[in-house]
């Protein structure tokens, strides 16, 4: 196979059928692949070739589809950029990279200027928004018609797919190569299971398309065929609207969407019958919640996907493990059906059945490693086995158990969030002496990024002032939620502080 195949196929099967749909724009599979094709014709023209990185900072819209596919079309690697950091994440990733052309929307063309003063590489901005062109942009639409349609190179197998950056526990994002080889082998084996995505089906896309997990649910659904509806931005009414008005069949969630969905005052009053299928992942689900969801949506079949970006998705909880309730309820699933995966201990060895240790897996799905760091990439995988850094275990029958993150990841609101990021944020305001982030029980995000600060000998701050100053250096949902101040950290002979003390003593949140 290879990565634009299925935009062939659709054209061959149903070339006037509705591709996609953003707002009340319509487009049709020719549509489409005639604008695809004219779009890698302007990434050749703008002096990108092939295996270079090709940007985009944008919520999501029928424009995602185009980027990706025209990218992949002529030869270029798709670097969607996550649309909640902070400009200098942004910058970093963008020079870290080496992107040199990035597409920007109305609600990142502002960026522009500050991107280009941090990321010097940055030659080439184009505006893919709705309004006037910003002084020093090419206009997407005016490029796109006054280019002629390129052949596709049709490049496949181990070629780069995405370059996703992702937090990392250095304090600084790793850019992650998921090639075409590994993209297909997880949705496909994923795909078996869970039977997200079918040839008649709706899916509406309210994750963002910077994510693994949406990435995976949104190439399912071009490879079997169906509509795309994308939506810009997450609102409970605009779900249950873009639900009602265009028959979704098909959606991915994180749990902290589904409370807000279902518990919506006007819930009721949409039309939600048409939807078959519900994706959730990104955190842990309270079994309240997940019934909940049920009782809202009695006529979907639920699936749990767990994994990340490096692997993609390693383990699906079925709806008949859903229906069938009890104990399985709070795990991961099982492993997908190309997948290897384990539970070892600090020797390699597999734990038995029951006993905590590292969940490791390998296989075809695993990332080609992590973009211009070949030693992190030697630590992650090892005898071809990706250590994920969490910990689980598995039961009698395979379902995967999850019960910690052992490179200290909390996941806020479906979002992952490492705690040296936030620690480097914190740990640079002038009163501060020394800090610690943890993750600490919240009802409503899953979990809150909670600091722990020791402030400096004469030195004041307020937890406002933390929390604002960390939001100048990195993405907000990232900056503490809440910051505690105390006098002393508990540290191990060694020095370093004990997190597991500070949760323990915080569990209430």
């Amino acid at each position: 196979m290879y990565l634009t195949q299925s935009l062939h196929r659709a054209l061959q099967q149903y070339p006037d059928r509705p591709m996609t749909i953003c707002g009340d724009r319509v487009r049709t599979t020719r549509e489409v692949v005639d604008r695809v094709s004219r779009l890698a014709a302007v990434f050749r023209g703008l002096g990108v070739q092939t295996g270079d990185r090709v940007g985009l900072l944008a919520l999501n819209s029928d424009h995602h589809q185009e980027f990706f596919f025209a990218s992949w079309w002529m030869g270029a690697v798709a670097h969607p950029l996550n649309t909640r950091w902070a400009p200098a994440e942004i910058a970093y990733a963008l020079t870290d990279s080496g992107t040199e052309v990035l597409l920007v929307d109305d609600t990142f063309a502002a960026l522009g200027p500050e991107l280009r003063e941090r990321a010097p590489g940055l030659r080439t901005l184009v505006y893919c928004g709705t309004g006037e062109t910003p002084e020093g942009m090419l206009d997407y639409e005016e490029l796109i018609t006054g280019s002629e349609p390129v052949p596709d190179i049709r490049r496949g197998g181990d070629t780069v797919a995405f370059l996703l950056y992702t937090g990392g526990t250095t304090g600084t994002p790793k850019g992650v190569m998921v090639t075409d080889r590994a993209l297909q082998t997880s949705m496909m084996s994923s795909l078996i299971l869970t039977q997200a995505a079918t040839p008649d089906g709706v899916n509406m896309l309210t994750a963002p398309l910077f994510h693994i997990g949406a990435l995976t649910g949104w190439y399912a659904q071009n490879l079997i065929g169906g509509t795309l509806v994308f939506l810009p931005n997450f609102t409970p009414e605009g779900v249950l609207e873009t639900i009602r008005r265009h028959r979704v069949t098909t959606t991915t969630f994180v749990p902290v969407m589904v409370q807000m969905v279902c518990s919506h005052p006007d819930f009721n009053a949409y039309d939600t019958s048409s939807l078959r299928r519900i994706t959730y992942g990104g955190a842990g689900s309270p079994e309240s919640l997940l019934q909940l969801a049920m009782t809202s949506f009695p006529q979907a079949r639920f699936t749990q996907g767990y994994g990340m970006t490096e692997t993609s998705v390693l383990t699906v909880l079925t709806h008949e493990d859903h229906v069938a309730g009890g104990q399985r309820l709070r795990s991961a699933g099982r492993a997908t059906c190309a997948i290897e995966l384990a539970v070892v201990g600090p020797d390699g060895a597999r734990m038995p059945t029951g006993e905590v240790g590292e969940v490791v897996t390998r296989g075809d799905h695993l990332m080609a490693g992590y973009w211009g760091k070949p030693k992190l990439t030697a630590q992650a995988v090892r005898d071809g086995w990706m250590h994920t850094g969490d910990g689980g275990y598995l039961d009698e029958d395979g379902y995967l158990y999850i019960v910690d993150r052992l490179k200290d990841m909390i996941i806020t609101g479906g979002e992952n969030v490492y705690s040296a990021e936030v620690e480097n944020a914190v740990a640079a305001h002038p009163s501060v002496a020394s800090c610690a982030v943890i993750g600490v029980p919240d009802d409503h995000w899953g979990e809150r990024v909670h600091s722990v600060v020791v402030l400096k000998p004469g030195r004041t701050a307020t937890e406002e002032e933390i929390r604002a100053h960390a939001k100048t250096l990195i993405a907000g949902y990232k900056a503490p939620r809440s910051v505690e101040f105390i006098d002393a950290m508990p540290l191990s002979p060694a020095g370093k502080i004990l997190k597991r003390e500070l949760r323990a003593a915080r569990t209430d949140g």
